[in-house]
């Protein structure tokens, strides 16, 4: 099914391969598309890793020609629009774990992908969110069933309703860092391990930079990193 509103493109599927694959198509000839699947059968996330794509979860993903000036801080930004999206709704803790992930009670509900196609000051953007709504898609995440006020229809609706909030450059980047700052998924002092395509080591997170990235301490020298993976450091 297809509608317009607000000169964009939204379109709901009831099955497809990717909505951010299926996004990028759409963009060839609008400049603005939302599309929601009830079922992804090529999902991916990060990496190229395998996106479990169970249906009675949520996948959406919006599309838009924008400025390349646009493209800084997407993933946060989404990240800052999902978290606020859900969290009055949500019985339990809400965190955001950087760079694109939004944890519940320490574990992982949902994700964020963006992927950009640049040509010039150009930029063809697509922001896909994944939300475990029900089931429990792997093992070790969480769903927001029975631990949310919304129906999964509910939250899809909200969603695909505001998503466009991300491609504009407000908020400002403090109101973003407050956030990110007060709900982290990571706390102050906790030991890490930090993982990039070049390295990997253990530290204790310190917090966030300005631009968002991430600091950790490691052998008594701060360092920040603006992509790569962390996680928290298990106890013996």
């Amino acid at each position: 099914m297809k509608n317009r509103k607000a000169e964009r493109l939204i379109v709901r599927l009831k099955e497809v391969d990717s909505t951010n694959k299926e996004a990028f198509r759409l963009l060839e000839n609008n400049d603005f598309v939302v599309v929601s699947a009830l079922r992804q059968n090529a999902g991916y996330g990060r990496d190229g890793n395998t996106w479990v794509s169970s249906e009675g979860n949520i996948f959406v993903s919006a599309g838009k020609t924008v400025p390349v000036s646009v493209l800084k801080n997407l993933s946060l930004r989404a990240c800052y629009f999902l978290f606020n999206l859900l969290n009055p709704y949500v019985n339990g803790e809400l965190t955001i774990k950087w760079p694109n992930d939004i944890y519940l009670n320490e574990k992982k509900i949902a994700g964020i992908l963006t992927e950009t196609k640049i040509k010039g000051n150009i930029a063809k953007a697509v922001v896909g969110i994944g939300v475990n709504y029900y089931p429990v898609p792997v093992e070790g995440s969480a769903c927001l069933y029975n631990c949310i006020s919304l129906s999964r229809k509910e939250v899809e609706l909200k969603i695909v309703d505001s998503i466009d909030s991300v491609f504009s450059e407000k908020p400002k980047k403090e109101e973003i860092l407050e956030i990110l700052d007060r709900n982290s998924f990571l706390k102050k002092g906790e030991r890490v391990t930090f993982f990039s395509s070049q390295e990997k080591f253990n530290g204790n997170f310190t917090g966030y930079s300005e631009d968002f990235g991430i600091k950790v301490l490691v052998g008594g020298k701060e360092h920040i990193f603006f992509s790569g993976e962390v996680k928290k450091l298990r106890k013996n």
